[in-house]
């Protein structure tokens, strides 16, 4: 995970935040569950990590998966979801870990532009 690398989806994310936060405010929770994600991926794995994040179940304000969903667009995969994505391409996992890694820094810093409000409703992702 290079600056180069994390500077290079920046754009892209942004015009996914964009679409998806078109007013401008995102729900203050993601700050939360996007600075959780890269820690939980070092220490719990990949995998493990996305199959958590993308739990419909978890008893979480917003909809975690709404940042996997980010992370499979900036990546333009065509699967479902992140995890059907991971296993459909495990013979390049280490690459593509590095990349879903490098996504949610430029997630993180992205989301930095955005007015930040708490319990938002609206959240369609």
């Amino acid at each position: 995970m290079s600056k180069a690398k994390i500077e290079k989806y920046i754009p892209e994310v942004m015009v996914v935040l964009n679409n998806k936060f078109s007013d401008g405010v995102a729900p203050k929770e993601f700050n939360g569950y996007i600075s959780s994600f890269g820690a939980s991926i070092i220490q719990s794995g990949l995998k493990a990590t996305v199959a958590l994040f993308e739990n419909q179940n978890a008893n979480s304000v917003q909809d975690r998966s709404c940042l996997t969903k980010i992370i499979l667009e900036v990546l333009g995969a065509d699967e479902e979801n992140l995890l059907t994505h991971i296993l459909n391409n495990q013979d390049n996992e280490e690459l593509l870990k590095e990349k879903i890694i490098s996504i949610a820094v430029a997630i993180k810093l992205s989301l930095r532009t955005f007015e930040l409000k708490k319990g938002l409703t609206n959240v369609v992702c």
